[in-house]
């Protein structure tokens, strides 16, 4: 491995990043502009943390491994600092395609072996049973509920989404007036909707507080814009999708909040990614997201969350509901990584796409 070169990117390193030209002129990149100002305002990270690591060949980009930063709560004296593993690519056409696990051993040495993948790939997933240092930390068994048609029967589907959004309102609304509940969607907290979400986040052993939302919704990894669909084909990961958004939500019952919820929008596809809720509420918090689905209207709602999988399947007309196979989270033995005794679906780098 003589021949490759292989460069590291701190946190501190990023925010030179983007006034460096000749960076952003190579024919393949390992990260977006968006990615890096994301980073460079993740409140868990400090300047000295690594984020990216890449692999050259004579000027050619040949590997890369990009770090997100993050923090472990769970019965700890003091938070202990990890990295989620994201966007792991290598050149397979590349006679140094092995700099793929150079890069992977950097990171694990940069965060003291303490490094963690969520819905890794089945190459990923080989490569960290090969090693023989990683081992599965949770599985999210999430379920798939259809509204309607997918966009592949074109001009039906829309009439069937418009169909099936109009009966689930025309359903559901009267059950919200009748319990006094309201779901509404947030950009940002008062004092009060914060102290409820710290409130959850000292349960949650990833501590995902008001900060980390903030950050989160503020600084998504997948845009929308015409600019970044124009320079997807410079990236190995999804730079751009047509229509892509990051919806939290508060669900309040009398006026008082009993649930914060984190969406994504892709394309049709609703998936929730986090929810902060108390057991004993469940039913309400079912009834208020089945009237968000029905004002978002996707043709397809995906969730890991089984005790609201089970209320939602209860009386919810979707068309079908099918069991996925279970995404699994890995961490490297010496993590003791936990995400609850509730796995939320949105860790690591999955609650931005």
């Amino acid at each position: 491995m003589g021949s490759i070169e292989i460069a590291e990117y701190t946190k501190r390193d990023l925010k030179e990043l983007l006034a460096d030209e000749s960076f952003w002129m190579q024919p393949k990149l390992p990260i977006t502009k968006r990615r890096v100002v994301s980073h460079v305002a993740n409140p868990r990270a400090d300047d000295n943390d690594t984020v990216l690591i890449t692999a050259f060949n004579q000027d050619q980009l040949v590997a890369y491994l990009g770090i997100l930063p993050d923090l472990l709560t769970n019965g700890l004296e003091a938070p202990m600092k990890f990295g989620w593993l994201t966007t792991w690519w290598v050149d397979k056409k590349s006679k140094h395609r092995l700099a793929a696990t150079t890069v992977l051993f950097a990171a694990m040495k940069k965060y003291s072996n303490r490094v963690a993948a969520s819905s890794p790939s089945g190459d990923a997933l080989r490569v960290y049973d090969a090693t023989k240092r990683f081992q599965e930390c949770t599985r999210f068994d999430r379920s798939y509920f259809i509204v309607a048609l997918p966009p592949s029967f074109h001009g039906l589907s829309p009439l069937s989404t418009w169909v099936a959004g109009a009966k689930n309102r025309m359903i559901f609304s009267r059950k919200l007036q009748r319990r006094g509940l309201e779901i509404r969607t947030v950009d940002s907290f008062s004092g009060a909707e914060e102290s409820f979400i710290n409130r959850w986040a000292v349960e949650d052993p990833l501590a995902r507080d008001a900060s980390y939302w903030h950050w989160v919704l503020k600084f998504p990894w997948i845009s929308a814009d015409a600019e970044d669909e124009a320079t997807q084909k410079r990236y190995a990961f999804s730079v751009f999708v047509k229509d892509f958004r990051q919806i939290s939500m508060l669900v309040t019952r009398h006026g008082a909040n009993i649930a914060f919820l984190v969406l994504t929008l892709r394309e049709g596809r609703l998936s929730l990614k986090y929810a902060y809720y108390d057991p004993g509420d469940v039913a309400d918090v079912a009834s208020a997201l089945q009237v968000a689905i029905a004002d978002i209207n996707p043709w397809l709602f995906v969730c890991a969350d089984a005790t609201l999988n089970k209320a939602l399947k209860r009386n919810f007309p979707f068309y079908l509901a099918r069991r996925s196979k279970a995404a699994v989270a890995y961490a490297a033995k010496v993590l003791p990584l936990s995400v609850g005794l509730r796995p939320q679906f949105g860790i690591g780098d999955a609650i931005f796409t």
